[in-house]
């Protein structure tokens, strides 16, 4: 399914409950960071072992994947109200981050928000 299919199922399916409403940009923020806060918890305080048993445990994992599919919903609701092009927004924001992150300096490397970026010299 493509994700403008996507959006207006989303669309259709807030307007039938007339919840459209109610989805302004900040209580959708709120709602999404809500979402988020519920899926760290399945993966908090577990170690790589434990995790590997949540993925393979279909029950679990369907639990994780509910939990995704509510951030997206959210994230795709916020888009629209806001008219922000997501497909536009996120090929925007990998050219900026290709232009941050060259291959040749970012490889393999990581970064941190308090101790900035640790690419190769």
């Amino acid at each position: 399914m493509e994700l403008n299919e996507l959006k207006e199922k989303i669309k259709q399916f807030n307007f039938e409950r007339d919840c459209y409403k109610f989805h302004n940009p900040k209580d959708l923020f709120i709602a999404l960071v809500s979402e988020i806060g519920e899926l760290a918890e399945c993966y908090r305080w577990l170690n790589d072992v434990e995790l590997s048993k949540i993925h393979a445990d279909p029950i679990k994992k369907k639990k994780i994947e509910e939990e995704i599919a509510d951030i997206m919903i959210y994230l795709i609701t916020l888009s629209y109200k806001t008219d922000i092009d997501i497909f536009k927004a996120i090929e925007e924001k990998i050219e900026k981050n290709r232009k941050k992150y060259p291959i040749e300096k970012a490889k393999g490397i990581h970064s941190n928000s308090l101790e900035g970026f640790k690419g190769k010299e």
